[in-house]
Order: C-alpha cells, then structure tokens, then sequence
C-alpha cells in the first residue's frame, strides 16, 4: 500500500517524464519554469487566480492540465477544476482542494528540479 506521498511523486513524475518526452527544449523549459513557481503562485495568489493564470497561457496549460488530472484522480473535482472551485465549492472544500494542490505542487516543483536538467 502507497502513501498519498507516494501517490503524488509517482504521478508527479509520470507528468515530467511525459514533458521530457518532447523534443521542443522552449516548451520543457517553460513547463520546468513554471512547475518550479507554481507553489509560490498558490500560496502568493490563491488557487482560483493561480488556476485562471494557468489556464489563460499556452505555455502554462499543461500545468493545468496535470494539476486539474491529479484532483480529479483524488475525487476532488469531476470536471473543469477552475469552474468547479469557483461555482460549486464551499469554502472548507476550496481549503482541503487547495492543500492538496499545493502538495501536489510542491512534488511536481521537485521532480522537474531532478529530472529536467539543462
């Protein structure tokens, strides 16, 4: 049996290993720049003005994208993350969805320092 360490790493990980993958050194570097500020953009901005900014750019969508699939797969969201934290949950639930997207943010943060070197 993992932890939800665990869990979070591994699909951290996973989401590194799938940016590596492309051969476009511009759009790995954005993706470790951005993976790299995003607790900081959490804690800074709140995770609703932090979801819109990804969401809004090209070069940070992918970011969304994977933050969006890791609450859906910890059954905090079932659809668009951006929409649903803003239309249908509380504020006790924006809390605990925000804690674990930090958490998440910080593993992604990690794994692009480890694996998306120069």
């Amino acid at each position: 049996m993992k932890t939800i360490e665990q869990e979070r790493a591994y699909f951290a990980l996973k989401c590194i290993e799938r940016i590596k993958s492309i051969r476009d050194a511009k759009k790995k570097d954005k993706y470790k720049t951005n993976s790299k500020r995003l607790p900081a953009l959490i804690i800074t901005n709140g995770l609703g003005p932090t979801l819109a900014f990804l969401k809004s750019k090209k070069e940070t969508k992918a970011i969304y994208d994977d933050l969006e699939e890791w609450l859906k797969q910890r059954g905090r969201i079932r659809s668009d993350a951006l929409k649903e934290i803003l239309e249908e949950k509380s504020l006790q639930e924006y809390r605990i969805i925000t804690a674990e997207a930090l958490a998440f943010a910080n593993w992604l943060k990690r794994m692009a320092e480890i694996e998306l070197k120069e």
